[in-house]
Formats: structure tokens, sequence, C-alpha cells
């Protein structure tokens, strides 16, 4: 047995026991205002029983037919409290007019009624203070309407003795008034406790808490537009659905970095809360013409590099190296360029000239082998000539290797620190074609530039 059910089924027994007292010391002296406060107590009663059953039922964990829980249970449960008290109300009310009107005896007050309505004070403030405990820690409403239930029995108690004095002192018709007076209360809570039931039935949130928590999620890094936010709440635990845009050009690993730091900020900011973000690929307004090619190539899943982006009037023009597999057919190569050429108008615009130079792409593993030191010598003395005449330094940990179709090379180089990233190349770039043109067997070559040391 869980925590909530055994405050449940303590409020329970004495819920049974204080109505009964109740009920039996008010028919004995005739009072209306106690019989009323019994039949309240005995409406907790009816209520508790219901609030057993329905946090056996609420705790049950989520399944095929109820994906979000059985919380809504508790919903129901306090639904019909609510109802119970509307009831018990109406009912008092009626009776209570009766007997104003048709000037009922009043009632014989004594000692015992007044020590019947003690003790059920003391032990309904005990009870109201552990269930309202209860149910803050784990977030049931059956319970936190229970607690509400168990005030309203000590505020209509005190109102009984407050008629209980006023008859002793000679008002015949305190006893009536004072049971109108309870009724009045008991349909006042029950409105209530229906109407922040049906606001739970429904998934009511309250405008604050969402506006909120789009803000919060807006200003997360990475996150676009708020597209739709949805709330409800299944017992204990709430349920939000976030759909949100994120930049297209986001990797996947970006964008699952955007998730996880949105489901962070919803957990932070609402406790018990289970997130769920869809997040879309969208356009943003400073996105720029190289990653828009890049995107258009990437959807196609086609490799490209050197891309040089020209503005020709009222016109752009796009090249670009297209990568494809070295033993296909042309026809099939020129195929996949075509297929990106396309895309990228599709991207950009119909008007775009697309210019692409077909490469063959190296595999992943190409087999090689080191070669003797002497050759190795004998490119880095031409590399080292080359640099001497090109404004490069320091030629240093140069390698070399066989490959299938002839000899890889690659060099470190230095350059001074503030020198420019365009002219690094265009200074690398000679170095390179020096070697390429010294010994035509060398099929690629490839530099890494780093500044001067210090």
């Amino acid at each position: 047995m869980t925590r909530k059910e055994r405050v449940a089924l303590v409020s329970l027994v004495a819920s049974i026991g204080l109505t009964a007292a109740k009920l039996i010391v008010g028919l004995l002296i005739g009072s209306l205002a106690l019989v009323t406060d019994a039949l309240h107590s005995g409406t907790d009663a009816i209520a508790t029983l219901v609030t057993f059953l329905a946090v056996r039922f609420a705790d049950r964990p989520a399944d095929d037919d109820h994906p979000y829980g059985h919380g809504k249970y508790e919903d129901l449960a306090a639904l019909g409290e609510g109802t119970l008290l509307l009831v018990l109300a109406g009912g008092v009310a009626v009776e209570s007019w009766n007997r104003f009107t048709g000037g009922a005896e009043p009632p014989l007050v004594n000692i015992v009624a007044f020590a019947v309505l003690g003790v059920e004070i003391i032990i309904n403030l005990w009870r109201a203070r552990a269930l309202h405990k209860v149910a803050v820690e784990t977030g049931s409403r059956a319970l936190a309407a229970d607690a509400m239930h168990f005030l309203s029995d000590v505020a209509s108690s005190a109102i009984v003795i407050v008629g209980f004095v006023a008859t002793i002192y000679g008002a015949d018709w305190a006893d009536s008034v004072t049971a109108a007076a309870i009724a009045i209360f008991i349909g006042w809570l029950g409105l209530r406790m229906i109407r922040r039931t049906a606001d739970e039935l429904t998934d009511r949130v309250s405008p604050t808490v969402t506006r909120t928590l789009r803000r919060l999620l807006q200003d997360l890094p990475g996150v676009v537009a708020i597209d739709q936010l949805r709330m409800r709440t299944v017992g204990p635990r709430h349920f939000v659905d976030i759909s949100a845009g994120v930049p297209r050009t986001f990797s996947l690993s970006e964008t699952a970095t955007v998730k996880r730091a949105m489901v962070a900020a919803i957990s932070a900011e609402i406790a018990d809360a289970e997130a769920t973000v869809s997040l879309r690929p969208m356009p943003i307004d400073d996105e720029s013409l190289r990653e828009r090619v890049f995107l258009a190539a990437s959807r196609e899943r086609i490799p490209v590099h050197h891309i040089t982006i020209q503005h020709l009037g009222d016109r752009l023009s796009v090249s670009l190296d297209c990568e494809v597999d070295g033993a296909m057919p042309l026809g099939e190569a020129h195929d996949v360029a075509s297929r990106l050429e396309a895309a990228i108008r599709a991207e950009i615009g119909a008007e775009i000239e697309v210019e692409t130079h077909l490469e063959p792409l190296y595999p992943d593993l190409i087999p090689g082998a080191n070669l003797p030191d002497k050759r190795v010598a004998e490119y880095t003395v031409v590399l080292r000539e080359a640099a001497e005449q090109n404004g490069v330094s320091d030629i240093h940990n140069v390698r070399a290797r066989e490959i299938d179709d002839g000899v890889f090379v690659a060099f470190h180089c230095r350059f001074p620190r503030t020198l420019s990233a365009s002219e690094v190349h265009s200074r690398a770039d000679a170095v390179e074609r020096a070697a390429r043109i010294a010994f035509p067997e060398i099929r690629r070559i490839v530099s890494h530039p780093e500044p001067l040391r210090e």
C-alpha cells in the first residue's frame, strides 16, 4: 500500500466515526445544523472512499489504453466530491428554510454536542494538515480535495458552535440560520472544486506559464521559432509538447544538442515534467549563399568543395568541384553533376549559372607504402627551393608514400602569423605546383601551414 493509499484509508476510518457521532447527537438534540454538519462529514466519508479507490487507479503506470497514465482518475474523484457537496448544500438549504418559516423548536443543546464538535475540529485539523502535506509531495489533487473537505468541516463545525451559543442565549432561529450558512459554505466549496477539476479535465493551462515557457525556450541558442507549445497535466506529471524550428544548416549533432537543451530547460522550469520536442529545419535570414550550396549538395548526398560564387550583374554564377567515384563511367558521373546543378538552382533560383567540375573521389582507405628516405630527401630539396622563391619558411615533416596511381606527398611549412589565409594558400599552392613539375609522379600533395614561431 502506497503512502497516498494509507493516508486516504486513515482519513476514511476517521470520517465514518465522526459522521456517526455527530449524526447521533444531532438527532438526539434535534439540531438541523448538527445533522447538516454530520451529513457534510458523511459526504466526506463517501468522497474519501472514492479518493482511496481513485489514488489506487491513478498510481498505475501508463499502458496502451492510457498513454499519459491514469492520473485523471483523481480528477474524476474530485469532480464527484464537488457534486456531492452541491447536492448536500441544496438539500440543507431547503430544509433550513422550511424550519425557519415553520417555526421549528430549537435544539436542546448540551455539553455532549460541544464535546463532539470540539473533538471533531481537532481531528479534522490534524487530518487536513496530513492530507495537504502528502498531496503537495505527491501532486495528488484527490488528496488535496480531501484536505479542503476537512478544513470545510472545521469551518462548518465552528459555525454550528456559534449557532449553539446563540440558541443558549434565546435565539430560536439560530439553528436554522446556522444550517443555511453551512449550506451556502458547502455550496461555495463544491462550485470551487468543480471549477478547478473542470480546468484539469479540459487541460486548461495558465497563460502565464505558457508565455514564460515560450520565452525561455525562444531564448535558447539554435532555436529559430516556437511553432507550437502544448501542455497537459495528468496526476502529478506535466506533459509538454513542443514543435520548434532550427536552422536547416544544422547538423544532426547540433540539432540533438538543441533538443537536449530544450528538454533540460523545461524540466528546470516545471517540476516532474515530461517533454516531447519536435524540431524542423527552416531557412534563416542570414544564411550565406555558400551555406545554401552546401545544403543543396548535402540533400543530394554529393560531396563538393572549392565553391566559387560570382556576381555577374543581375545574376549569380556558382562553380564547384563535384566529387564522384573514380571508377564511375562518364555518363553516370554527368547525371550526378546534372542532379547537383538542378538542386542548386532549386535552392537559389532557376536563373543562376552553375558550373560543376568532376573530380574523382578518393576511397576512404588507400593502400600506401612509405618511400625510401633518399626519395623523401629529393622531394624535400625541391620543396625548400620552391619555398624560398615564394616566401614560404621552414619546410619540415616531409612524408612521401607510394599509392596506386603515383605518389602522395605531405609537408608542413610556416608563414607570418598576420598573413591572410588567401595569401597563405596562394604561396603554398605555388610550392605544390613546383614540386609537381619537378616530379610528375606526384598525384596528390598536401601542405599544412603553421604560424612562425615567436
